[in-house]
């Protein structure tokens, strides 16, 4: 039997519980953490590097070094991320492999070929769905929650990423992950070789793909200069009253 006494004073302060236990999350993240709470991006584009270095020339030790900078921590929100990656790519497995088994089944059976969506998914493709997740990422943790991706969920990332680069859709999201996906596992990805046909078609697409971008707003650039410069020309054009007389105004006026 508890025999302690509580004492409950009330105060003015507002205390959400969500708020609290978010909080004792981080803390508790925080302390298993440990050593690795405070190392950034950066720190770990270094280590995968120098663990990738023996597979490749020194010629491109300069060409390969991590650009990214950003001083992230590991938070409980970026696991969080990460996590919500992993089921969309499980998610997306699994109705890859329905459709393909319908598709299989309507070819000896003729009737309907149509399929209903799937709720999990919102009624959206796989590849779709996937890259409706990766926006809902915040960019701040973005980068924290692809590194907590294993190997295999990054392969079938990139699987995925290459069919939205073939459909011309999340482009710049598609590239960025790809270029810090591969340079983050970059020791992983020298070592397996069933990644090198994949990884020369994504290199193709993310060249593609931005080439037309860069293609695109430069012609819409110069298409908006080209009406910023007649806009100016017909502001500029003015009524020169100093060639007409008065007479020439008023010429006419009072005739029968």
């Amino acid at each position: 039997m508890d025999r302690q006494v509580r004492v409950w004073e009330r105060t003015k302060d507002i205390v959400f519980l969500d708020e609290e236990r978010e909080r004792e999350l981080e803390e508790v993240f925080d302390k298993v953490d440990g050593s690795k709470r405070d190392e950034n991006t950066s720190d770990v584009l270094l280590r995968a590097q120098k663990d990738g270095d023996e597979g490749l020339d020194a010629d491109d030790e300069t060409d390969e070094k991590p650009q990214s900078a950003a001083a992230v921590k590991q938070s409980i929100l970026s696991v969080s991320a990460g996590d919500r990656i992993m089921e969309a790519v499980e998610l997306a497995d699994e109705e890859s492999k329905e459709i393909a088994a319908f598709k299989k089944l309507q070819e000896d059976k003729s009737g309907d070929n149509r399929r209903a969506p799937n709720p999990m998914l919102f009624g959206m493709d796989p590849s779709q769905y996937v890259l409706w997740v990766l926006r809902s990422v915040k960019s701040v943790d973005l980068e924290q929650s692809l590194l907590v991706l294993p190997l295999k969920h990054v392969e079938r990332l990139m699987h995925y990423l290459i069919l939205l680069l073939r459909a011309g859709k999340g482009i710049e999201l598609c590239a960025k992950i790809s270029v810090f996906l591969i340079k983050a596992h970059q020791a992983q990805i020298v070592a397996n070789r069933t990644m090198m046909t994949p990884l020369r078609e994504l290199q193709t697409l993310v060249r593609m793909r931005t080439t037309e971008i860069r293609d695109t707003a430069g012609f819409n650039i110069a298409a908006m200069r080209i009406i910023a410069r007649i806009a100016n020309e017909k502001k500029n054009e003015r009524i020169n009253y100093e060639e007409k007389s008065m007479k020439d105004i008023w010429a006419g006026l009072g005739k029968a």
